[in-house]
């Protein structure tokens, strides 16, 4: 399910999945578009999700990830096995951010423009036909 609204990722204070340090909203503004993907390591969605991330990924999109309701380290060893498509992981292990942005579960997908805006709020797999109907026209990367 798709839905198009706009509004502005909420501030929020939370702790990298990677490195432990703090992160904040600030992370997600700036240069370019970027993809802001909610996911678990317990998800089986996710796992089908995962190869289209790391597509898009190696094309450079930048992926932030949002690890909703998992276990670190369950978290962090998937994305060891796997192969990691995000260039930072914020944990979330309560689901407070995940709530804030309105998410009704994994995965979820948002585009967020430079300006701090969600353009697009996908639920569900990233197939290659989703992909390229909702998101390529802002990234000119296909799959």
């Amino acid at each position: 399910m798709s839905q198009e609204r706009k509004f502005t990722v909420p501030e929020f204070n939370a702790t990298s999945l990677l490195s432990g340090t703090q992160v904040t909203e600030r992370l997600l503004k700036g240069d370019g578009y970027k993809l802001l993907n909610v996911w678990a390591s317990w998800c089986g969605v996710c796992k089908r999700d995962h190869e289209a991330l790391l597509s898009v990924a190696q094309q450079g999109v930048q992926i932030i990830g949002l690890n909703y309701r998992d276990q670190n380290q369950a978290a962090r060893d998937y994305l060891s096995f796997k192969k990691n498509p995000y260039q930072e992981v914020i944990s979330d292990p309560n689901g407070k951010l995940a709530i804030e942005l309105g998410v009704i579960g994994t995965p979820e997908t948002y585009l967020i423009d430079q300006n701090d805006r969600v353009l697009i709020k996908y639920r569900g797999e990233i197939t290659a036909d989703k992909w390229n109907e909702l998101f390529s026209g802002y990234l000119d990367v296909s799959i």
